[in-house]
């Protein structure tokens, strides 16, 4: 260890340097937050093919800016044999504001355009009052706001923003409408995947929710974490798989 001595004199002229560095590497930091959250909630539109227990689907993803608010939406469409079952197009909408850096939902939806109480889910965040308001499964049910508490879909988007910004133990409390339940992405390891014809190097991760089905996700970070693929398996068998086919961010 060495020991370095200042003269009286040199004092003032230390500490503006050492503040201006401090304030230097603050500004850094900061600017380099603000540059990962503008680009990952920059309006974007994705679009991905849907395979679960044999039934094909489609889904699209967009972001778009409303006021001061930010409006994410997932519509699902069966395709092929699947549409002779007669369910019309799965609506998940989900508008939220970003505040200190963090998503904090208003409100969240779910349905298929028709009345449907056993299938239709709504979730309101009062974050003055501090408690969400759920309706699931028929049933009204409130849990207590806990800070960056998320929604079924801004849970995804919340951690693109963590990644972008280097963070690596991430964990979400997620309102699911009957229940709130933890979030816990593990890393896996790096892998390569086919995408649009292209081999793409993904991060993959393993989403602990203390649930009998698992979730994996594969994360692009050279396209600020984009979801490249996701996969949900039970009793050791692949369920369902989404992948992606194109987005704007791509482009």
């Amino acid at each position: 260890m060495t020991l370095i001595f200042f003269k009286p004199r040199m004092l003032p002229r230390f500490a503006c340097q050492l503040r201006a560095t401090v304030c230097s590497i603050t500004l850094m930091v900061t600017g380099g937050l603000a540059i990962a959250s503008e680009a990952v909630l920059s309006p974007f539109e994705s679009h991905y093919d849907v395979n679960y227990s044999g039934f094909a689907a489609g889904r699209e993803i967009s972001l778009a800016r409303d006021g001061p608010d930010y409006i994410l939406r997932s519509t699902t469409t069966l395709r092929g044999f699947a549409r002779l079952s007669g369910m019309g197009p799965v609506y998940e909408v989900s508008r939220f504001e970003f505040r200190d850096g963090v998503i904090r939902p208003r409100l969240y939806t779910v349905g298929d355009g028709e009345d449907n109480p056993k299938r239709d889910i709504r979730i309101e965040f009062d974050w003055d009052l501090g408690v969400s308001h759920g309706f699931a499964k028929g049933k009204d049910q409130s849990f207590p706001l806990e800070p960056g508490m998320q929604d079924p879909l801004t849970f995804e988007l919340m951690a693109r923003l963590e990644l972008t910004r280097g963070a690596s133990n991430l964990q979400f409390r997620v309102h699911e409408g009957h229940r709130v339940r933890g979030y816990t992405f593990n890393k896996q390891g790096v892998e390569t995947l086919e995408v649009r014809g292209q081999p793409v190097q993904v991060t993959r991760y393993f989403i602990d929710r203390n649930s009998s089905r698992e979730l994996y996700y594969w994360f692009d970070p050279d396209t600020l974490y984009l979801a490249m693929q996701l996969r949900q398996r039970h009793k050791g068998r692949t369920k369902g798989t989404v992948t992606l086919t194109h987005s704007t961010l791509l482009d």
